[in-house]
């Protein structure tokens, strides 16, 4: 009995991959894949993923830079901690 399992299973997953890739071919034809990006809209994405970066990094810097030692706004200054001693 083992055997005739074992002779029967190769055709068996032949027929199930062939339905299978007949089912995905079908369903390719009816729901076709948007088209690949084009540069202009890889660069427009790239534009948009950093503005929405840039505004994290603000949030998050107006949000904390009174707690924790921030460079001032003026360039590479010192960083102001509040634990000088004068």
């Amino acid at each position: 009995m083992r055997d005739v399992v074992l002779a029967l299973a190769m055709p068996v997953l032949m027929c199930a991959s062939g339905i299978y890739a007949a089912g995905a071919a079908w369903w390719r034809r009816r729901y076709p894949a948007p088209p690949p990006y084009s540069q202009a809209g890889l660069r427009l994405a790239g534009e948009r993923a950093v503005a929405v970066a840039e505004a994290v990094v603000a949030d998050e810097y107006a949000l904390f830079a009174g707690a924790v030692g921030c460079p001032d706004d003026r360039g590479a200054g010192d960083v102001h901690t509040g634990n000088r001693r004068a």
